[in-house]
């Protein structure tokens, strides 16, 4: 029963090993997710700034060169954000998928050690068992001893 028990340890170990990899290549995917999501809103405030300096530069009549720089770099910034953007979505969509697989060993965690807990309490109560037998089995003798 005992080597049972520790058959089932090593097989906990084996799969809490296996779940401590998930995280850490779900911490690498989520770090991953947060440089790409992190480029995405630098680019999307550059923008923002641009596309206000664009309107003011508009309603003040500025010169036809200062107005025509900032849509040439709202021209030049459109196709950058959309190649992040896709970044970004690639990036969360495996970090949604390293999230499952860190969720799946983590139950198998779980089920293997609700096993060793039920083999466990089965060794338990068969130790308990033959230790009543052998107490039922030494009174007897000592009653019969009288």
């Amino acid at each position: 029963m005992m080597n049972q028990l520790h058959g089932y340890e090593k097989i906990r170990m084996i799969r809490e090993n296996e779940k401590n990899d998930a995280q850490l290549k779900f911490q690498e995917a989520s770090a991953e997710f947060e440089k790409h999501a992190s480029h995405l809103y630098d680019l999307l405030k550059k923008k923002e700034k641009i596309e206000e300096s664009y309107k003011q530069s508009l309603s003040d009549k500025s010169q036809i060169e200062t107005i025509k720089s900032y849509h040439q770099y709202l021209d030049f910034l459109m196709p950058a954000i959309v190649n992040v953007q896709k970044k970004v979505d690639a990036a969360r969509k495996y970090m949604d998928q390293v999230q499952e697989y860190v969720t799946e060993h983590y139950i198998e965690v779980k089920k293997i050690e609700k096993i060793i807990d039920k083999k466990e309490q089965q060794y338990k109560q068969l130790e308990d068992k033959n230790n009543l037998m052998l107490m039922d089995e030494i009174s007897i003798r000592k009653y019969i001893e009288k």
